[in-house]
């Protein structure tokens, strides 16, 4: 009986566990990013919005190339000046007009067909504000799901995947103009998500005008040369994954003739792409938010960077053998892509979290590099394009140009053991999480490492002259420690102290 009641209560941990993950605030936040993502292959990865246009897929690259540089920029001037950033990122206003004018500059991109001046200018005026809103977009999703506890986070960023590859496959049989309208309306449509999201979880509890805690490089020499370190690897390895990525993306697209073919050719690559997708997510979630050591990850990771080297050998195939389609190779190669962005994601925003006073820095140079790799890699693309006609010679050198740059990265710069660094960061336990959620809140409200130590003895109930021994303090010391903790976080009480730290668990 006792045997049977236990484990009827178990299960009902796990229900209760599963409804918090599934809950709708948190599917919320991954609908918004969901539209984050898609709206860069609507616009950037299909001719949609130019297909009516004479010189659509020129248009297209033009702007596009104007985008991701403005994007990159942005960003590096954001990881440059982090701290001014701070000030603003989380204001009502930038909430609006950052969506806003990612919507502006998809509607600018149906006039860049107009003939004369006014499309020229159509085409820089949406690349620039296309690439600067939606780095400051990215901010948002990188400071949003930095605040969301680990399982959470993963949630997140699996519906956003799979909800972006359904919503483009789907987008690609629009007409132009209906085009336009979707790709505009994704970026207002997820800053609704993410605003319900984000105030019905309660993470933004500080003032509107001072959202992030002040912004600093960890005190701890150890903890600061790993952050620059993971920095450094995360940076280095999404340079060149999207270097590998576009490079042979670009290839593929265009022997595919799918610029310039039927709809519904894409479209089933597409279709290939988000089932890869949904059950990547799937094995990735799972994955990550419930092994207790590396191996389950490090095994995704390896299946992941085995399937994108299959994609770039398979480059050449479709000249070596003429009857060979290039839809399953071009699937292969975007859906592997993804499932590598989606658990980058996670780990990069792991990382922010656990360095959250280091997280726009951190956050805003990893992407600066992420937007650099596909940019160099269509520039080698079309490089290879403009020098003569596709042939096999040309197809393996660029094969084996993808295939280093992905070994390069597995090997030296993204490593298993740097995967392993990474997850060490992201607490399992409960005893884990307890010690994040203090470190979180300490580093939220300013508290100084001696009264963070003090805040989690008096958390978990210890007397004060438990912590006067523990801690080698006089009475009066710990009293004023305890002091200055309630001051700096609005409280009166050590359960008012606690409550919030249970608030920030949930």
């Amino acid at each position: 009986m006792t045997a049977g009641f236990k484990g009827s209560a178990e299960a009902l941990q796990r229900w209760r566990a599963m409804r918090q993950l599934l809950s709708l605030p948190v599917v919320s936040i991954g609908v918004a990013f969901g539209c984050a993502l898609v709206w860069v292959l609507m616009v950037f990865q299909s001719l949609g919005i130019f297909h009516n246009f004479a010189n659509g897929e020129a248009i297209m690259d033009a702007v596009y190339l104007i985008s991701i540089v403005s994007t990159t920029a942005t960003l590096a001037l954001i990881a440059a000046f982090h701290r001014q950033v701070r000030g603003i990122l989380g204001t009502n206003p930038m909430r609006i007009i950052i969506p806003a004018s990612l919507a502006a500059s998809t509607f600018l991109m149906y006039a860049t067909g107009v003939p004369g001046t006014l499309g020229v200018v159509a085409i820089g005026a949406s690349g620039v504000l296309s690439g600067v809103s939606s780095a400051f977009f990215l901010m948002y999703f990188g400071v949003t799901l930095s605040l969301l506890p680990l399982r959470e986070s993963i949630v997140a960023i699996a519906t956003g995947y799979g909800l972006s590859t359904v919503a483009f496959s789907l987008y690609l049989f629009f007409s132009p103009f209906e085009a336009t309208v979707c790709a505009a309306t994704t970026a207002p449509l997820g800053a609704v998500f993410l605003y319900y999201g984000v105030h019905t979880l309660g993470l933004q509890k500080q003032q509107e005008h001072d959202p992030l805690p002040p912004q600093q490089m960890p005190e701890n020499p150890d903890e600061r040369r790993l952050l620059r370190r993971l920095t450094a690897a995360f940076s280095l390895s999404m340079l060149v994954v999207g270097v590998a990525y576009e490079l042979s993306r670009t290839l593929y697209v265009r022997m595919g003739a799918f610029a310039a073919g039927e709809v519904g050719d894409y479209a089933l690559v597409q279709v290939v792409v988000t089932t890869v997708v949904s059950l990547g997510s799937m094995g990735l979630a799972l994955a990550l938010a419930s092994a207790k050591s590396s191996w389950g990850p490090q095994v995704c990771y390896r299946l992941t960077v085995l399937f994108l080297l299959v994609g770039v050998f398979l480059l050449p195939a479709p000249l070596i053998f003429p009857g060979l389609s290039t839809f399953l190779p071009l699937a292969v190669n975007n859906a592997s892509f993804l499932c590598l962005n989606m658990m980058m994601w996670v780990l990069l925003t792991g990382t922010c979290r656990r360095f959250f006073t280091s997280c726009l820095r951190t956050f805003a140079t990893v992407r600066c590099a992420w937007a650099a790799g596909p940019l160099c890699g269509m520039l080698v693309g079309r490089w290879l394009l403009a020098e003569g006609q596709l042939t096999v010679p040309t197809l393996f050198a660029a094969a084996l140009i993808c295939a280093v740059l992905l070994l390069l990265m597995e090997s030296f710069m993204f490593t298993e053991r740097t995967l392993g660094e990474t997850l060490e960061l992201m607490p399992r336990s409960q005893q884990g999480h307890f010690q994040e959620s203090c470190r979180r809140v300490a580093q939220r409200y300013g508290l100084t490492d001696r009264e963070r130590e003090v805040m989690v003895l008096f958390a978990k109930g210890r007397t004060l002259p438990y912590i006067q021994k523990e801690l080698y303090l006089s009475k009066s010391t710990v009293s004023t420690h305890r002091q200055h903790i309630y001051q700096k976080l609005g409280v009166h009480t050590s359960q008012e102290m606690i409550d919030l730290i249970q608030r920030e668990r949930v």
